[in-house]
């Protein structure tokens, strides 16, 4: 995951949502859509729903809240 947000960072010239928004989160981001940061993958070893509220974000999902089994 990290080795491919590099990679797109490179070609869009642009930087990883994580450089831009979430430097001090420990684990990995991986933006999704448009790279436009209104929808990222996390992963990380502890929860990160903490992190995300304390920065103001409501909506956030776990992995079994969206895929269709």
């Amino acid at each position: 995951i990290h080795k491919h947000e590099v990679q797109m960072s490179r070609i869009l010239e642009t930087p990883t949502i994580k450089e831009s928004l979430f430097p001090d989160f420990n684990g990995m981001i991986k933006s999704l859509g448009a790279w436009g940061g209104d929808f990222v993958m996390v992963i990380s070893e502890d929860n990160p729903t903490p992190y995300f509220k304390l920065k103001g974000y409501e909506t956030i999902l776990r992995y079994d809240e969206m895929i269709l089994f």
